[in-house]
C-alpha cells in the first residue's frame, strides 16, 4: 500500500534559502548535536561515577564485617561461636540490603580447602564457584556482570574466613536509565524550543541587513546621496555599510568627475567649432578676395588643429584610464628618456632664449611603458615652455633615491606659476588657471595634458604632484616612480 501523499503548504511557504531560515537550522543542528553529547556525557559520567561509589561501599562493608568479626571471637570464646555470631550479622545485613540486590558470601579456608559457610540465597552460581585468590588480602573484582569485593579474616588458631559482598550491575544501570528518561524530555523540551528561539535570535541578527538592502534597493543612479545607516555599535554589519558608504562615495565623485568632464568636453569642442563655424560664415556671406579666403581657411585649419589633438588626448586619456593595473615586462631609463626630451625641445626653447638646462643622476631604470613615459616628459616639458616668458629658465633632472626605491622626475620653470587656491586642481580634466582662455598658438591647450601625465604616472604605480611659491614665481612639477626590482642570483 503506497504512503498518501501530505501536501504541506506552510513547508513551501518557507524560504528555506534565506539566511534566518539557515541560521535556524544551523542554530537548531548545533543545539541538538550538543544536547545529545550532553545526554551522552552525563549519562556515561554519572554510570561511571555510581559503579566507583558503589565499588567503594562493598569495600567498606567487607571491611566492617572483619571489624565485627574481631569483636565476636573475644566474648564468645571460641572460633564456631564467632562464625555464627557471623552468619547471623551477615543474614541481617543480605535482609536489609534486598533491595539492592546485595549478595553475601562466607568462606572457611582450612587443611581440606575453602569451603562456603554460609551464601544469601540470591548469591549467583558463578559468585559461589569463583576461586580465592590467598596471595591478596582485599579485592574488588567485576565478573559476569556482577561487581563485588572480598576480604580475608585471619583468626586465631590458624583459621581463616573470606567475606564476599556484591551486587549485580544491572541495579546501577536501571538508576542510569532512571536518570536518562529523566533528562530525555528536558533535552527534547530544549530541542523544540530551539528553532523558535534561533529563528527570533536570527531575526535580531539580520534586521541591520534588511535595513541595508531596503536602503540599497532605493539607490538611483541619478540619486547618490542617500548612504547606509550605521548603529554605533561597531560590529561587522557597521563596518558592511561603513565600506558600501565608502564605495558609494567613490562612485558617487566618479560620475560628477564624469559628468563635468562630459560637460567641458562640450565647452571645449563648442570653441572651435563656434569659431570655425563663425569664420566660414562671414567668408561664404559676400564674395571676398582670394587673401581673405585663405586667411579664413587657415583659421579653419588651425581650429581643426585644435580639436585634433583634442581628440588625441581624450583618446589616450582613455586609452590610460582602461589600462590601470597593468602589469610592465619592459625596462624604461628615464635618464635617457629626458635627454632625447631635451634635445627635441631645446630649439623652441632656444628661439626664445629661454634658459632648458638638464641634469640626471643615479641609474633610473623602471618597469613601464616607455612610450607613455615619453609623453608625460614631454607633457610636462611643454607645459613648462607654454606659460616660461621669454629669457626665462627650465630645468630637468632624474635622480634615483635607492634607500626609497624610486626614480624622480622634476621639471622646474620660472613662469607665472600657480595660483595657491589652483595648486588642488591643476591635474582635473579640462582644468586651466587662465579663465580668459589665451588662444594664441604658443599658449593655448586643451587642458588634458596635467590630467594624462597623472593617469599614465598612477598606471605605473607612481605619484605625481606640483608646488609654486606664488604667481609669477615659477613653478615644480615632480614625478615618482618605483624603479626595477633588480634579482639577485643565488650564491
Amino acid at each position: 500500500m503506497p504512503w498518501p501523499s501530505i501536501d504541506v503548504p506552510l513547508l513551501r511557504r518557507i524560504p528555506w534559502g534565506s539566511l534566518r531560515v539557515r541560521l535556524t537550522l544551523l542554530n537548531s543542528a548545533a543545539v541538538l548535536l550538543a544536547m545529545l553529547i550532553l545526554l551522552f556525557a552525563v549519562r556515561v559520567g554519572v554510570r561511571t561515577a555510581l559503579f566507583n561509589a558503589t565499588e567503594q561501599t562493598l569495600l567498606g562493608e567487607v571491611r566492617e564485617v572483619a571489624m565485627s568479626l574481631e569483636e565476636y571471637y573475644p566474648s564468645s570464646g571460641s572460633f564456631v561461636a564467632s562464625r555464627d555470631l557471623l552468619v547471623a550479622e551477615l543474614r541481617r545485613k543480605a535482609e536489609s540490603h534486598r533491595d539492592r540486590s546485595w549478595f553475601l558470601q562466607l568462606l572457611e579456608n582450612n587443611q581440606d580447602g575453602t569451603t562456603t559457610v554460609w551464601a544469601s540465597d540470591n548469591c549467583p552460581e558463578e559468585i559461589l564457584t569463583e576461586p580465592i585468590d590467598e596471595a591478596v588480602k582485599e579485592k574488588v573484582k567485576r565478573a559476569a556482570r556482577h561487581r563485588w569485593a572480598r576480604k580475608l579474616i585471619d583468626t586465631i588458631g590458624g583459621q581463616k574466613l573470606y567475606v564476599r559482598i556484591g551486587m549485580p550491575d544491572v541495579v546501577i544501570e536501571k538508576e542510569v536509565d532512571n536518570l536518562t528518561w529523566f533528562l530525555l524530555p528536558i533535552g527534547i523540551g530544549f530541542t523544540l524550543l530551539t528553532p523558535l528561539a534561533g529563528y527570533w535570535l536570527a531575526l535580531r541578527a539580520t534586521q541591520p541587513i534588511a535595513g541595508i538592502l531596503k536602503t540599497a534597493g532605493k539607490l538611483k543612479p541619478t540619486k547618490l546621496g542617500d548612504r547606509l545607516m550605521t548603529r554605533g555599535t561597531n560590529d561587522e554589519l557597521d563596518q558592511l555599510s561603513a565600506t558600501i558608504n565608502r564605495l558609494l562615495d567613490q562612485v558617487a565623485r566618479h560620475v560628477e568627475r564624469q559628468q563635468q568632464f562630459v560637460a567641458d568636453a562640450a565647452h571645449e569642442l563648442r570653441g572651435p567649432l563656434a569659431a570655425m563655424q563663425n569664420s566660414l560664415e562671414v567668408a561664404t556671406s559676400k564674395n571676398r578676395s582670394l587673401d581673405s579666403y585663405q586667411g579664413t581657411i587657415e583659421e579653419a585649419l588651425g581650429e581643426t588643429r585644435h580639436l585634433t589633438k583634442l581628440a588625441n588626448d581624450l583618446l589616450l586619456l582613455a586609452e590610460v584610464g582602461n589600462s590601470l593595473g597593468s602589469v610592465f615586462n619592459e625596462e624604461c631609463d628615464l635618464g635617457e628618456v629626458a635627454r632625447q626630451t631635451a634635445a627635441m625641445f631645446g630649439g623652441t626653447a632656444e628661439e626664445r632664449s629661454i634658459e632648458f638646462t638638464i641634469h640626471t643622476s643615479g641609474e633610473a631604470t623602471v618597469r613601464g611603458d616607455e612610450r607613455q613615459l615619453r609623453q608625460v616628459i614631454s607633457n610636462l616639458v611643454d607645459n613648462a615652455l607654454r606659460f616660461t616668458p621669454d629669457g626665462g629658465r627650465i630645468a630637468l633632472a632624474v635622480e634615483s633615491n635607492q634607500a626609497a626605491h624610486e626614480a624622480i622626475v622634476t621639471v622646474t620653470d620660472s613662469g607665472r606659476g600657480v595660483e595657491p587656491e589652483h595648486l588642488d586642481r591643476v591635474f582635473d580634466r579640462f582644468f586651466q588657471a587662465n579663465a580668459a582662455r589665451d588662444r594664441s598658438d604658443i599658449k593655448r591647450g586643451g587642458g588634458l595634458g596635467l590630467s594624462i601625465c597623472r593617469s599614465i604616472v598612477e598606471r605605473h604605480g607612481g605619484r605625481i604632484s606640483i608646488d609654486s611659491p606664488g604667481v609669477g614665481l615659477g613653478a615644480t612639477v615632480a614625478v615618482i616612480v618605483p624603479l626595477r626590482l633588480v634579482r639577485r642570483k643565488p650564491l
